[in-house]
């Protein structure tokens, strides 16, 4: 089957992902920094307290292995179905919310759980039991709706809560996840595809395969070099908007910069995508890693025009863009498909763990200097370290794949 071919005979389960993925935690990436700002002015939350929200990632380093195995065990739709009916009730919760810190907390960790069942976790998984010769452009598309979405939403979405109010901000986000949700989930509705909701049943112990992954040198490389390139997250989550705004910008302008942000990913990933499915999996991963290094040194410094953040945020953006496509590519190019999502749930976790990591840090540095450029300039130097790690990674296209 010609590349395009195979691309144009899996349009279905394409579609699914790409809107399922597109309404689900990586949107949720960009549009929590939008309401960040706006509930620290209205609750009186200091930006050190509410940088440990990140932490929060870390309730859900139990849940995401389940999820993995789970959806290799039973399929895309169960799994999908489960969290398109949960995720709305979690904005819900958002919108009921007085002003505890720690009930803030509790929805956040909720609607990190629950979103996974219908994030990249899962709905890869249909990319790779569908695609083969264009698999990474497939995973470029379903990643890249989020960021085509924000391009749109966020700015939309800052103007509703300053107009309307972040209360029915939350409930028209969650509405807009639960119709999204429930189309996705026609499109690969039991009996429609037979390859996208009966995988076949995992005949080997449960031990046997993680003995399998946790045994394997390329898991390791592709964990370390994980941790140091994404000790950066928080900054393009829940604290993108407040750190914007630390360069001296208004709201508005902000939330203008992450929809330049946002094409960047756009932009990120479809060369990236393009990239994996012709050059040497190492090569790649390693220049997509390492180009946010610059834009957080950018974002470090003193120059706080708007034409430099501006700059240094589509920078940051071209990298954060790729690094979604990478995880779940990674995983099946290394791994077998029958352990797909059971290692992507491991990946997951530790992408989460390092997330939690480096909203801690981030705390910490805001506590002690109010500033977020030591932070900045760290991770600067984190990311060029895990990008050059990737190198490490097999080159051959027929390296026999793990478990």
């Amino acid at each position: 089957m010609s590349y395009l071919g195979e691309l144009r005979d899996n349009i279905r389960p394409l579609a699914a992902a790409s809107l399922g993925c597109g309404t689900s935690l990586p949107l949720f990436a960009y549009t929590n920094s939008v309401f960040a700002p706006h509930l620290v002015r209205e609750f009186g939350w200091s930006r050190a307290q509410f940088a440990l929200v990140g932490l929060t990632m870390l309730t859900t380093l139990i849940i995401l292995p389940f999820i993995g195995r789970f959806t290799d065990r039973f399929g895309v739709w169960r799994m999908a179905l489960l969290g398109t009916i949960l995720v709305p009730l979690g904005f819900v919760a958002f919108a009921l919310q007085t002003g505890s810190f720690t009930y803030f907390l509790l929805c956040a960790t909720a609607v990190l759980a629950v979103g996974s069942m219908t994030g990249p976790l899962v709905y890869s998984r249909l990319i790779a039991e569908n695609f083969v010769r264009a698999q990474g452009l497939a995973l470029t598309v379903i990643n890249c709706a989020p960021a085509v979405l924000a391009i749109a939403i966020v700015p939309l979405l800052n103007w509703t809560i300053l107009h309307v109010g972040w209360r029915l901000s939350y409930l028209w986000l969650g509405a807009l996840t639960l119709v999204a949700g429930s189309a996705a989930l026609m499109l690969i509705r039991p009996g429609s595809d037979a390859r996208t909701t009966a995988p076949p049943p995992l005949q080997h112990d449960a031990r046997a395969d993680y003995a399998a992954i946790f045994g394997s040198k390329v898991f390791w490389v592709i964990i370390v070099g994980l941790f140091l390139c994404m000790l950066q997250t928080p900054l393009h989550a829940s604290q993108m908007n407040i750190m914007l705004l630390d360069q001296g910008l208004t709201t508005q302008t902000a939330a203008n910069i992450v929809s330049v942000y946002a094409l960047g990913t756009i932009v990120g990933r479809i060369a990236c995508g393009l990239a994996l499915d012709r050059f040497a999996t190492p090569i790649v991963t390693s220049l997509s890693m390492i180009l946010p290094a610059l834009g957080f040194f950018l974002l470090g410094t003193s120059l706080d025009t708007v034409a430099v953040v501006t700059g240094a945020m589509f920078l940051v953006g071209l990298s954060i863009g790729a690094e979604s496509d990478l995880l779940c590519y990674l995983v099946a190019r290394y791994f077998k498909l029958r352990i797909y999502a059971s290692t992507l749930g491991l990946v997951h976790c530790v992408s989460f763990l390092t997330s939690a990591t480096g909203a801690a840090a981030i705390s910490l540095t805001l506590k002690l200097t109010d500033s977020f450029a030591p932070f900045l300039f760290l991770v600067s130097g984190t990311i060029t370290a895990g990008a050059l790690l990737f190198l490490l990674l097999p080159k051959s296209r027929d390296f026999e794949k793990i478990g």
